[in-house]
């Protein structure tokens, strides 16, 4: 009977030692269930934290780059959603967009803003020259290609670097007065020629001369980029790019040599 009794207690204690272990198990558990949970909290709240401020600062951004595209030119513009790049370790970064007036979305063009300061900087005068240059670049280019089997287009992209681009209005100062200095701006034409069979090649490098001279000369630009294309009725393209810091003198010669030095099938461009 006492030896009964002993084995009672006995198994007791170790039934309440169990119970104890495993209740301290339990609260290891939860506590551990319990810091996990916050660490996750703290972790989100600081990504929410950084996502909203995020948000503020693209939105305050774009408001501000509309209200400085409204006083500049006097017309509404939308504004795209801006990045923010370059910036990180103490460095400030530069917030860009995208942005057009609202009554002609096709002038799409860039704008730009030093972050933490209100110093923007914008290409609309410049795609508004370039267009101007691409209508009036055209008239030159078709003088010959009306009565040839081969087409021709002519595009031109300028680009005004700081503080010009600061600075600059369509009408002020005149664009023809601009893109004759050396410094401020860049001049892109691009001649693509299409339809173009062997024996009209030489006649299409003489007409590629032909209006590059008449940009060169007649017009004064100094800061000239010229990208020459030429499709041709087999299929394969023939380019050639002249830019104005590197060694390139326009000549008949120098055209011709370039362009049969990158021919190319139609199917890898």
């Amino acid at each position: 009977m006492i030896s009964g009794m002993v084995v009672t207690k006995k198994s007791k204690t170790r039934n309440a030692t169990q119970d104890d272990n495993d209740s301290k198990k339990v609260k290891k558990l939860v506590l551990m269930i319990l810091s996990i949970g916050f660490i996750l909290l703290v972790t989100v709240a600081a990504a929410l934290n950084i996502y909203i401020k995020n948000e503020e600062a693209v939105s305050e951004t774009k408001n501000k780059m509309a209200i400085y595209l409204h006083n500049k030119y006097n017309k509404d513009f939308e504004v795209g959603r801006p990045k923010l790049s370059g910036g990180g370790l103490d460095v400030l970064g530069t917030w860009e967009a995208d942005a057009y007036p609202t009554d002609d979305k096709s002038m799409m063009f860039r704008i730009i803003k030093a972050e933490n300061r209100d110093s923007f900087s914008d290409q609309y005068t410049a795609k508004i020259w370039s267009q101007r240059e691409t209508a009036r670049l055209n008239k030159i280019a078709q003088q010959n290609a009306s009565s040839s089997k081969w087409k021709v287009n002519a595009s031109v992209e300028i680009y005004l670097a700081e503080p010009l681009a600061d600075t600059a209005r369509p009408d002020n100062p005149k664009m023809e007065n601009i893109i004759k200095q050396d410094h401020g701006l860049s001049y892109t034409v691009t001649l693509s020629y299409g339809n173009v069979d062997a024996s009209s090649f030489d006649n299409v490098v003489s007409d590629s001369k032909r209006i590059t001279d008449f940009i060169r000369k007649d017009k004064e630009v100094k800061n000239l980029n010229v990208d020459y294309l030429v499709k041709t009725t087999t299929g394969s393209i023939k380019k050639c790019s002249g830019r104005y810091y590197k060694s390139f003198d326009y000549s008949y010669d120098s055209i011709k040599t370039c362009l049969n030095n990158t021919n190319q099938d139609e199917e890898s461009e």
